[in-house]
């Protein structure tokens, strides 16, 4: 673990100040990447480090909560599992373009420390590192141990596991909060957001990726997206393996539908407006990768674009700008009287 990172630490449970408990005089492991534990001078919990990576708990009022311990489960098994390059360059370029949306002045990487809150496989935070952006990344699943065998964190990254119902951080300390596919997936999206915008500093941006809801696409497009929510109450059910196992069964008939189909129309008519579903690749292991993503989470939630500007309101955002891009690439910057709630 980086020993910088505990100057963005606090306590889940109290939101006390974390420290790197002292080395017994017999030892000799001074070293950043040895450090072992942290400790609540306030409440004194302590929470572990392993493989340098601080681990904290789920809240323990949702553990009991079955939608959440699944959703935990389900991307366990995805980021340990797809980690072949193919899947990885596709995610990449997705990520590509979803962050050229963004206003390039908001990751800037000048003297900045920003969290990517919900990781995840590390796409989009890997892309910060090599960019020399100063990032930490967050996410309830094992995801945070994938990234660390792709890639190890560079001086200006660091990786931290918890839970965004019980953020281990302090408050309005971070210069962004960049958060991909993530609040949709919470029972509480609003609540979700207010916790993240408390990191904030006063007038520093947050930057999400929300699904778009049904009724803003068109007729069979809006039909076949019922159809996958009504399925997904059942897959997500499955054990992720099988689930898994099932997604493969349906690549061919995905690829010969959709993604095949959707290159030789666009080679056809280059200007063709309306991309097809599934039309960003044709490797059939990212089509596995993205059907076990839209049938395994057990919760999900979609918005309009009203919605997302109220969500953001809500949670004391000011400047919010709202693009489509295969759902809703949204941003917004925490207000003074934002600041004012985070003190209290």
């Amino acid at each position: 673990m980086k020993a910088w990172l505990v100057d963005y630490l606090a306590c889940p449970s109290c939101c006390g100040r974390l420290d790197i408990p002292a080395p017994s005089p017999s030892s000799h492991h001074t070293r950043d990447d040895n450090l072992t534990a942290l400790h609540c001078a306030r409440c004194s919990t302590t929470y572990p480090i392993r493989n340098g990576i601080p681990r904290f708990p789920i809240n323990a009022n949702v553990t009991t909560n079955d939608k959440v311990v699944r959703t935990r489960n389900t991307y366990d098994f995805a980021w340990q599992r797809f980690g072949a390059p193919e899947i990885k360059q596709d995610w990449e370029k997705d990520s590509y373009q979803y962050q050229k949306l963004v206003p390039s002045d908001i990751f800037d990487g000048q003297n900045q420390v920003g969290l990517d809150a919900g990781c995840g496989g590390g796409a989009d935070l890997i892309k910060f590192w090599r960019d020399g952006v100063k990032v930490i990344g967050f996410d309830l699943s094992t995801g945070v141990d994938a990234i660390a065998q792709i890639v190890e964190p560079t001086e200006r990254g660091a990786l931290v596991q918890g839970d965004l119902h019980l953020l281990p951080f302090q408050r309005n300390v971070f210069d962004f909060v960049y958060s991909f596919g993530v609040l949709h997936h919470l029972p509480d999206p609003q609540r979700g957001l207010e916790g993240l915008v408390k990191l904030l500093k006063p007038g520093a941006p947050i930057v999400t990726y929300l699904y778009e809801k049904f009724e803003t696409q068109s007729g069979w497009v809006r039909f076949s997206l019922w159809i996958v929510n009504h399925v997904r109450r059942v897959t997500s059910r499955l054990s992720p393996p099988v689930l898994l196992a099932c997604c493969w069964l349906v690549v061919p008939f995905i690829w010969l539908m959709f993604s095949l189909p959707s290159r030789i129309t666009a080679w056809m008519s280059p200007n063709r407006v309306k991309p097809w579903p599934f039309s960003h690749t044709i490797r059939w292991p990212v089509l596995a990768a993205d059907l076990f993503d839209r049938f395994a989470p057990p919760v999900e939630h979609r918005f309009t674009q009203d919605e997302v500007k109220a969500l953001y309101a809500k949670c004391g955002l000011e400047r919010v700008e709202v693009r489509r891009y295969r759902g809703w690439v949204c941003w917004g910057f925490k207000t003074s009287e934002t600041m004012r709630d985070s003190l209290a």
